[in-house]
């Protein structure tokens, strides 16, 4: 079976079954994100406030601004709004907003209530204005407005504008949006993972390197208190609170352990804690690497983790796997990085987008600390956005061999606009381009040996076909699309899977254990290619 290191939790925006894990701030991103272009906001309002005008008016203003200033495709202020206006009747369906094409009408149980007339279409501070002032009104006549906190308010406005948008763009509220913030940059912690348990909080793993592995924290303990409060009636949400703070402050926890008849208490000193996204495992004389997200210490975990193998296994070391499978992404600059540790030279990936300040040239700047030795990456229909960064730089480059199925094939990237209320609005506002030059997006990957297109009964199988020059070869089809139809055959090409297959990580192996079969798979010389390129 593959081996999977940590526990982790993608989100990725589709219509697929998704495999959640709730995983104390562990939530892995499947858009490219980068940094707020706008304002940092450190405070947040409370999560239980009462909607207040004046302070909505200047929280839509400022997604709005956003929004009509990065989006990747033009759109007016006037359109988010009456979006917006318009979701409010998940809230309550008894309010009814009318477009009367120069104003709108309010009305509530069919009751004409109030009309009012439209600003300019670009003026995002008087929609923003005008969606306030409509939400305050419509709360008077709505009890379920009423009932409803202002961020349950926020949350409906701001859905009802991500569905003018693309999937990709969307709200986060000030809890998540906390912990993808987390996820990206680090956060003051004790270094766990944990998942709710009917008693308190079981640890699923301890990361290396942090407060919590030192004073001997263990997967299994069931923290039942911290700082005396009972947590077992808690959610994750305030377990989570509870455990975080500043740097440097003390947090104690009460531990029941198995096998120990009372609990444990443990006094841990919080720090600064970054989530380990790569893993290294030796097998043989192959370096192992898995790479399950993409935050702004991935770059150096990996230099590390190659550092790492090259002097655990020395002269005998034959190559490097990269695992991708299952990676939704996360900030595309950590991508482009861990792609430029091992390209000496060329473009590692482009980003346009309609705002001038998307666009983006990533040059490699000469250096591979792998020292050229072979390089598989594995993929699946789950490795997506940063990873496809990564792949597809590794690839294009001629600097690794793609194992696996065709990626998912999210090529755009989002801007992270950090807001007023602590939440955060992305907006996809550029799509990136593979060095050769095709776009990502809905294409995703072709692997140079993909495993989900033939019936093959093993890895031998495979390599025998790649000797014998009759396995099939996708990879040819990467730059071929002139249209959908196109399109659609170059991805039924290579199957998607959301499987760790086992076959994937065999056939890396068998490639790096023979020079000559790695260079044939390289190279396609003797093998044959789908018929879409005949």
């Amino acid at each position: 079976m593959p081996i999977i290191f940590q526990p982790h939790l993608y989100l990725l925006n589709t219509n697929r079954a998704s495999r959640i894990l709730s995983v104390f701030l562990l939530v892995f991103l499947s858009a490219c994100g980068t940094p707020n272009l706008n304002r940092n906001y450190s405070h947040q309002y409370p999560d239980n406030a009462e909607f207040e005008q004046k302070t909505a008016t200047a929280l839509y203003a400022d997604a709005f601004e956003h929004i009509v200033n990065y989006y990747i495709e033009e759109i007016d202020a006037s359109r988010l709004a009456l979006a917006a206006m318009d979701n409010l009747a998940t809230l309550d369906p008894e309010i009814d907003i009318i477009d009367a094409g120069s104003s709108l009408t309010f009305t509530y149980s069919g009751e004409a209530i109030s009309r009012h007339s439209y600003p300019s279409t670009i003026d995002h501070q008087a929609w923003a204005r005008l969606t306030a002032s409509v939400v305050s009104e419509a709360s008077t006549f709505s009890p379920a407005l009423r009932r409803a906190t202002g961020e349950q308010i926020h949350q409906a406005i701001f859905d009802g504008v991500a569905g003018e948008l693309d999937k990709f763009s969307r709200y986060s509220n000030p809890d998540k949006a906390l912990a993808y913030r987390d996820n990206r940059n680090g956060f003051s912690g004790i270094g766990i993972r944990y998942v709710k348990d009917k008693t308190g909080a079981r640890i699923v793993s301890v990361m290396e390197n942090t407060p919590a592995l030192a004073v001997g924290l263990k997967e299994g303990d069931i923290i039942i208190e911290v700082d005396g409060t009972d947590i077992s009636q808690l959610p994750e949400t305030e377990i989570t609170k509870l455990m975080k703070g500043p740097k440097n402050t003390s947090v104690e926890l009460a531990i029941n352990r198995a096998n120990v008849a009372s609990p444990l208490i443990y006094k841990i000193t919080r720090k600064k804690i970054v989530v380990q996204t790569v893993f290294y495992k030796r097998m043989g004389n192959i370096a192992y690497i898995q790479i399950s997200s993409f935050n702004k210490q991935t770059p150096q975990n990996l230099l590390t983790k190659v550092r790492t193998a090259q002097k655990e296994i020395g002269d005998d070391l034959l190559g490097y796997i990269l695992d991708l499978r299952d990676n939704g992404g996360g900030i595309k600059t950590a991508s482009v990085t861990s792609a430029d540790l091992f390209i000496s030279s060329g473009t590692i990936s482009s980003v346009q987008g309609r705002n001038p300040k998307s666009h983006d040239l990533s040059i490699a700047k000469s250096r591979d600390v792998a020292k050229g030795q072979p390089i598989i990456v594995l993929i699946n229909a789950n490795s997506a956005s940063s990873s496809e960064i990564l792949a597809a730089g590794l690839q294009d480059s001629g600097r690794a061999l793609i194992v696996g199925s065709n990626s998912y094939g999210k090529g755009t990237v989002q801007s992270i606009n950090e807001l007023p209320n602590g939440g955060e609005f992305r907006v996809t506002w550029a799509k990136f381009l593979a060095p050769s030059g095709y776009a990502i997006h809905d294409r995703g990957i072709i692997p140079n040996v993909c495993t989900t297109n033939g019936n093959y009964r093993s890895a031998d199988d495979m390599m025998d076909r790649l000797q014998s020059g009759t396995l099939e070869m996708t990879y040819p089809l990467h730059n071929k699309a002139s249209d959908s139809e196109d399109l659609e055959q170059i991805r039924a090409s290579c199957p998607q899977t959301t499987e760790m297959m086992e076959i994937d990580l065999e056939v890396a192996k068998s490639l790096i254990n023979s020079s000559k079969l790695f260079n044939m798979a390289k190279n396609n010389t003797n093998s044959t290619t789908s018929e879409l390129i005949n």
